[in-house]
């Protein structure tokens, strides 16, 4: 199953941004798809969070389309919601200790946890996460 970063969603969602033509065929090409799917409700919450916020769009994204996005998401067939479970925080804390992770990276940690525990392959336009042992990630290919 892949589970999509957040940066792979903004792109997907927001026509101004650089990566956005890239993004927004893949997602289109696994909403499309049969094959299962992951979303992690953090991921979302962070897709609203940073569109909807002035101080980094100067034109930030309208909450309810925000919502909407991330609602068409959610209400495909295919689309399992991925959350931490019982082993989250062992892994969550040995790939910070075994990589020195610190600061604004931890959320990184946090979000290759979540995909190693679930064994998922990790989509993101973001190649800091090779530095986690055990996680299977890519970036965004078309027919994939």
């Amino acid at each position: 199953m892949i589970l999509a970063d957040v940066n792979v969603l903004i792109y997907a969602f927001r026509k101004d941004m650089e990566q956005h033509d890239l993004s927004r065929a893949w997602l289109r090409g696994v909403v499309d798809g049969e094959e299962q799917f992951g979303v992690s409700p953090a991921v979302l919450s962070a897709v609203v969070r940073i569109t909807t916020n002035s101080r980094i769009f100067v034109e930030p994204s309208p909450l309810e389309e925000a919502f909407a996005f991330c609602d068409s998401l959610l209400r495909q067939p295919h689309c399992d919601i991925v959350e931490p479970g019982g082993r989250h925080w062992a892994i969550f804390r040995r790939l910070c200790v075994e990589t020195g992770t610190r600061g604004p990276r931890v959320a990184d940690a946090w979000f290759a946890a979540l995909a190693i525990e679930w064994g998922c392959e990790w989509i993101t336009l973001d190649r800091d996460f090779a530095r986690f042992p055990g996680l299977k990630w890519r970036t965004p290919q078309l027919n994939s």
